[in-house]
């Protein structure tokens, strides 16, 4: 990369972002550049820039060296990369990615436009476009998403004046210094970490939905990954193409600066960070608990505690000490229907659903006519298991906007699982018109398609997403998927057999792959080898109807009439409904076999 380029970026931002307002910690003065509004969308920390003069949603990655963006973000931002320098590559979780340059022409953060803005493009899609830290960190950073904010200081004076300005007088705070660094031009905060009274190298990541621990560190601080109170956990990815293994640990003590939390749980993934700089992320879950502001100019990190749970797999404590938190937080209630709004979200992002609930009532009291807030509030609704509210919100959110998206896809799920499938098919019908070819919206259309039985619907919209997602960790899924769909709309066959190969090749016999495998294998009449591969499925998956089912066609085709049979019997005992849905795409057992009604046809 071309270091000195991407460097300009933030040298260009001190000299064109102009002070406005500031904010007194003694007698030194903070200064604002500005203040970002940052939504929580799930555990991503997301904000609204300019692109070109389109007002676009990007996501805040503490823990990205450079701004970066997928080649599918690209793509829908009508961007064009280029080559990066020989021997620049993208480097995280799940290994290296082969990495281009974008230029965005006109670039607006913060009420100021920038040109030629240099972007990374590669890696693994998060869905958005990410502001690092060679931007958000070329001055002080305050970070308080529990409240929707980000703000970039200028200080004047106050090289040893704490920075915990919002603390009341006789408050307390807790600090940390920065550790340095591997590289000058590496602007990310680390800081050291004690677990368990060992030291290990921390990242402040708000790209990482929870906080994370290598495997290596583990072992380091003591962890036994086949101890007491140990729990498998999912598959974590990254900016690479590899996933990896993840497991949940007690934690004794974890200390960062004067904190200490004890009797805690964290992730540990089976893997490490890819660079060695790093032993451990801090993810979004630490930064939403705390208020924090990063001196870059002092070498340190300032930050209270918000109450609530610190880390995300700490449920038992959702909403602990939050009178006390609030107590001391001099920033008071919100004003305004947005600032409702943005709360709302950081409380439903961090599980507190009452106060979410709360706040979003408040904002659509101030402002009724925001078609985001009636689908924030249906997604709190969801959580809340309150579905027919949920949809209420939804119609409502639509009537206000029909291009509302995301508004689309989630009325089109609620609607199916009312078995409202007329009107889930006509949302969808609508999101796929809005939705960018190759995007990860796309990709959820195409998944519905296939849970509505309109596979052939879904192959088009795998092909997009495929081609601009040759280096994602997700490409094994996505390959599996359209093998499926091509499987099952009974088209292709061959394409769909080198699809399910080359998602096992991937990322190992999952049972999923080895299933979608086997109804390949039974369309193109290689029951042996479908039969093997349902085995092996049904190995891992036991209670999978569908490969039960397909295990039960695939003897009988080859005479085993009584084993394929009772595979059968076993399938229908799982889901009632398998034969009739079996039966829209000509998967139906031979005359003859019992509780069968249908004439036999050849897959």
């Amino acid at each position: 990369m071309r270091r000195g380029a991407l460097r300009r970026v933030w040298l260009v931002a001190c000299a064109l972002l102009v002070c406005a307002g500031s904010a007194r910690a003694g007698e030194c003065t903070l200064a604002k550049y500005g203040t970002l509004s940052v939504e929580m969308l799930g555990e991503r920390p997301t904000t609204f820039v300019k692109v070109n003069g389109a007002v676009t949603r990007f996501m805040i990655d503490t823990g990205a060296e450079y701004n970066f963006m997928s080649h599918a973000a690209a793509a829908a931002l009508g961007l064009r990369p280029s080559p990066a320098p020989f021997g620049f590559w993208m480097g995280g979780i799940g290994g290296s990615a082969y990495a281009e340059i974008a230029r965005i022409k006109d670039f607006g953060i913060l009420d100021t436009d920038f040109h030629n803005v240099e972007f990374v493009v590669g890696g693994s899609d998060a869905g958005e476009a990410a502001l690092g830290a060679n931007l958000l960190d070329f001055a002080d950073l305050e970070i308080d998403l529990a409240h929707g904010k980000l703000t970039l200081f200028k200080p004047e004076g106050c090289r040893k004046a704490p920075l915990a300005y919002w603390v009341k007088n006789g408050g307390t705070y807790n600090v940390a210094d920065l550790r340095p660094s591997y590289n000058q031009y590496d602007k990310r905060s680390f800081v050291d970490v004690t677990i368990n009274g060992k030291t290990v190298r921390a990242l402040l990541d708000s790209g990482a939905a929870a906080t994370l621990l290598d495997r290596r560190a583990a072992k380091r601080v003591g962890i036994d990954l086949h101890g007491p109170g140990v729990k498998a956990a999912g598959r974590i990815r990254g900016v690479g193409a590899k996933t990896y293994q993840s497991w949940i640990v007690p934690i004794a003590t974890f200390s960062v600066g004067t904190e200490t939390i004890q009797h805690s749980e964290m992730l540990v993934m089976d893997g490490n960070f890819s660079d060695g700089s790093t032993d451990m992320v801090l993810g979004v879950d630490f930064m939403l608990a705390h208020h924090m502001y990063i001196a870059n100019s002092q070498g340190k990190i300032y930050f209270t505690y918000n109450g609530g749970r610190v880390f995300s797999l700490d449920t038992a404590s959702i909403g602990a000490n939050e009178p006390a938190a609030a107590a001391a937080n001099a920033g008071g209630e919100p004003k305004t229907a947005m600032d409702y709004a943005l709360r709302g979200q950081a409380r439903l992002a961090r599980g507190e659903l009452a106060g979410a609930r709360s706040d979003l009532d408040a904002a659509i009291r101030l402002d009724p006519t925001s078609s985001q807030d009636h689908l924030i509030r249906a997604r709190i609704l969801l959580a809340e298991k309150q579905p027919d509210a949920a949809l209420d919100d939804l119609d409502k959110a639509l009537s206000l906007d029909a291009k509302n998206l995301d508004a689309l896809l989630l009325r089109a799920q609620l609607r199916y699982r009312k078995k409202d499938e007329a009107g889930a098919a006509e949302d969808i019908a609508a999101a796929r018109h809005l939705a960018p070819a190759g995007s990860m919206q796309s990709r959820s259309i195409a998944s519905f398609y296939i849970a509505i039985d309109r596979p052939a619907d879904a192959v088009p919209l795998l092909d997009a997403w495929i081609r601009v997602h040759r280096d994602d960790a997700s490409l094994g899924n996505a390959l599996n998927e359209r093998c499926w769909a091509r499987a099952l709309a009974n088209q292709s066959l061959d394409d769909a057999l080198h699809d399910c190969r080359e998602a096992i090749k991937r990322d190992g016999d999952r049972a999923a792959y080895l299933d979608s495998l086997g109804m390949v294998c039974l369309r193109m009449g290689k029951y042996a080898e479908a039969i093997k591969a349902y085995q092996q499925a049904l190995a891992q998956a036991p209670r999978a109807a569908w490969s039960h089912y397909g295990l039960g066609l695939a003897e009988l085709r080859s005479g085993q009439t009584e084993a394929g049979d009772a595979e059968l019997a076993t399938a229908r005992s799982l889901d009632k409904e398998i034969d009739t849905r079996a039966a829209k795409f000509g998967l139906v057992a031979p005359s003859g076999s019992p509780g069968n009604k249908a004439s036999g046809e050849h897959p």
